[in-house]
């Protein structure tokens, strides 16, 4: 006869098996993927500081205020309210999102979640003559449970953007953008996720009568809980640029992204990634999230690039303030 509990242990066992081989054929498939793919257009984009930190990889993870950009699906089940706002403070030139805020909180709805929020970005200077480009988004998100495992979510979004080419004038546009995402419990510990970001409705219609198509980007997500103080995360990023072929011959976004938080205190928070820049271009991330009562602060460092002769993104640092109530 079993001792008692023996069972249990042992499902849980098989279930931690399970979980981990889930995780190696993800990351196989990631490593796959990157000795496949060709290019070298950067996918330099990341909101908020702890998902920099672990990485750029949250799609499955997606549990605090910076869900609105990452899987807004993750607003679901939210019991505090949250108003955040991250940095990033230099390479702003480089690293094109500089600024994030956010307001998010439960919903009408029991279970959902709802949320505001604002992102700058650009690349170039708006000085001198030379390339430039920059946007700025306000964003409604949305986030419902549909079943005890899995949630959907949507972002709507309005776009103000400003493009200049070489030796060229200024020239503003705009455009409505939606985002679908959802999030699996596929079993305790183990979760997927899935973001469709730029979904449809309208191109970047500019003032001089140009239309500006955007693609849909397909953002798949894996997070695996060992236990109740660790996460392990790997994204792929645009994975139909991988699929179906970049837009422009010989240049593709395709990227993989994966990292790792473990909970060190109550308080302290310590993270480490690697940031895929493109098929063949990474840089490694780290840093750190301190939480005392209400307020939380997260700090992120994106380090060059980890090929030799690339600049990737410089050095970059990323501070990010949340306060809950």
């Amino acid at each position: 006869m079993a001792a008692p509990g023996r069972g249990n242990d042992s499902l849980a066992s098989l279930r931690r098996g399970v979980a981990v081989t889930v995780a190696a054929v993800v990351a196989a498939v990631a490593a796959a993927a990157v000795a496949l793919a060709v290019g070298g257009d950067s996918a330099c984009a990341c909101v908020g500081a702890r998902p920099l930190a672990m990485g750029g990889a949250f799609i499955a993870v997606a549990d605090d205020s910076s869900a609105v950009y990452w899987n807004p699906a993750g607003l679901a089940g939210l019991t505090r309210r949250q108003l955040a706002l991250t940095s990033t403070l230099n390479n702003r030139a480089t690293f094109n999102y500089d600024d994030f805020l956010a307001y998010v909180g439960p919903g009408a709805a029991p279970g959902s979640g709802a949320g505001f929020s604002f992102v700058t970005e650009h690349v170039g200077t708006l000085e001198g003559g030379g390339a430039y480009r920059a946007s700025r988004w306000l964003v409604y998100s949305v986030g419902r449970p549909v079943s005890r495992d899995l949630a959907l979510g949507a972002n709507l979004r309005y776009e103000t953007h400003a493009r200049r080419l070489p030796g060229s004038g200024l020239v503003l546009g705009s455009r409505w953008g939606i985002d679908l995402a959802l999030l699996y419990r596929l079993m305790p510990g183990v979760s997927l996720g899935l973001l469709l970001q730029d979904s449809g409705l309208s191109p970047i219609r500019w003032e001089d009568g140009q239309e500006e198509a955007v693609r849909v980007n397909v953002r798949p997500g894996f997070a695996y809980r060992p236990d109740s103080r660790t996460v392990i995360a790997v994204d792929l990023y645009d994975l139909g640029a991988l699929v179906s072929g970049p837009p422009e011959a010989g240049s593709s976004t395709f990227a993989v992204r994966a990292g790792v938080e473990r909970r060190v205190s109550g308080r302290l928070a310590a993270r480490l990634g690697y940031y895929g820049i493109s098929p063949e271009v990474g840089a490694i991330t780290c840093g750190a999230g301190w939480r005392e009562d209400a307020w939380q602060v997260d700090y992120a460092y994106l380090g060059a690039a980890t090929t030799p002769g690339h600049p990737g993104l410089g050095g970059t640092h990323q501070i990010g303030v949340t306060f809950k109530f």
